[in-house]
């Protein structure tokens, strides 16, 4: 049994920053609680918060850093842009710094390779803009106002492709990273490759099924009990171990606090807790997401994109993440 203890690991980034292994998500729909639970986790020893333009919030975020007390040079903050600015990153930066009333930000993300036109239609995979041109337009932001660039949501098929391009490589990659979509291949993909991988949804995010799984099933109670701590601690400390950063979010103190405590686990933890989705069931969140996903040329598809198109399915259905 190993004793929880407070984080204060970081990884460093290819571009020499640091990035905090455990970070605050912020999508949360009261925004009261939202800058409380920011404030609160600041003074309780997080370093890092996560929010994203679509999420409505980054005002809050801002206002909750600049009252938090802590200096803006000891934060860490991401965000990302829509697909409705792939056309002009440098006004979804502008607009960006605007709402969090900062004078920059840590690092800067492409919410999903998918592009919108202006007005938020979806384009397929093969329209312009596509997330090549789209990062070539970033790589021109990294300085004062934007210190660090990266992605969301990107496979090896994609990343690839963006790697033949890219002159400067995506610092992040934040993906989708559970026990039920553990991402094997994934994860040391972006790491032979010195992109840093920021795993959300790691505590079941807002998939009833994961949740179930992640936070009550036998695999990973049995691990909780013999290290005396919660399922969810065992989740993070899962992700933690393989060199990525969590961002679970929460609005209870109790939760906040006990998200940054981890555990060590050990060999056959790891196994059990790599292997889970075999005894149980491989799962996407996303999937679930349906705003995200429409019809387009009689399929479906998440925002004009199908599994396939991602990387995250071969023609047959099967797996490759």
């Amino acid at each position: 049994m190993s004793e929880a203890r407070k984080c204060t690991q970081t990884f460093k980034l290819n571009n020499g920053r640091q990035m905090p292994a455990v970070g605050l998500g912020s999508w949360q729909d009261d925004q009261k609680a939202l800058e409380e639970s920011i404030i609160f986790a600041l003074k309780n020893g997080y370093r890092l918060i996560d929010t994203a333009n679509y999420y409505g919030i980054e005002s809050v975020v801002g206002r909750a850093v600049r009252n938090s007390g802590v200096p803006r040079s000891e934060i860490t903050i991401v965000t990302k842009f829509w697909g409705n600015y792939h056309h002009d990153v440098a006004a979804a930066l502008e607009l960006s710094l605007k709402e969090l009333s900062l004078d920059y930000i840590d690092v800067f993300l492409m919410h999903w390779p998918w592009a919108m036109t202006p007005k938020g239609e979806p384009l397929r995979i093969h329209e312009s803009p596509t997330f090549v041109e789209t990062w070539k337009q970033m790589e021109k932001l990294v300085g004062d106002k934007c210190k660090g660039i990266g992605v969301c949501n990107f496979t090896q098929k994609t990343l690839g492709v963006l790697l033949e391009h890219a002159t400067i490589v995506p610092a992040v990659n934040q993906v989708e990273l559970h026990a039920l979509n553990p991402c094997l291949k994934l994860v040391p993909y972006c790491q032979s490759k010195g992109i840093h991988v920021m795993g959300w949804g790691t505590l079941g995010g807002d998939s009833k099924a994961a949740k179930e799984h992640i936070l009550e099933g036998d695999i990973f109670t049995s691990i909780a009990r013999k290290h005396d701590c919660s399922t969810g601690t065992v989740s993070l400390s899962w992700a933690v171990q393989r060199g990525t950063t969590v961002i679970p979010k929460s609005s209870s103190k109790t939760r906040v606090i006990e998200n940054i405590k981890l555990i060590s686990l050990d060999d056959e933890d790891m196994v059990k807790m790599n292997d889970a989705h075999t005894q149980i069931e491989l799962h996407r969140i996303c999937n679930i997401h349906h705003l995200l996903w429409i019809e387009l040329d009689n399929r479906r598809t998440l925002q004009g994109w199908t599994e396939v198109d991602f990387g995250w399915e071969d023609e047959r259905g099967n797996w490759l993440t």
